[in-house]
């Protein structure tokens, strides 16, 4: 079997995540989207890939940011969906 590659595998979480919340089994959570928007914010400033033994603890891996990315759009996408950035 062909080894996947990250784009491949980022794709693929993407098409589940979005399947749900056409679905209507997402709710918008703000909470959620805003620490997601903090760890892709973290991973931007960050002196390594946050993979280093010594690294801080709030340090991102930078494996990580594709699955970060794709939960921002899809909290992004709950919550204009919700109707509720019409109500702000």
């Amino acid at each position: 079997m062909a080894k996947h590659s990250t784009y491949d595998l980022d794709m693929g979480q993407l098409e589940v995540m979005w399947n749900f919340l056409r679905f209507g089994a997402q709710r918008p959570n703000v909470p959620a989207l805003k620490d997601l928007c903090e760890q892709l914010r973290q991973a931007m400033v960050q002196k390594t890939a946050g993979q280093r033994k010594d690294d801080p603890e709030n340090y991102v891996e930078f494996t990580d940011v594709g699955t970060i990315i794709n939960s921002i759009v899809v909290e992004t996408m709950a919550l204009y969906l919700s109707g509720s950035l019409d109500r702000g």
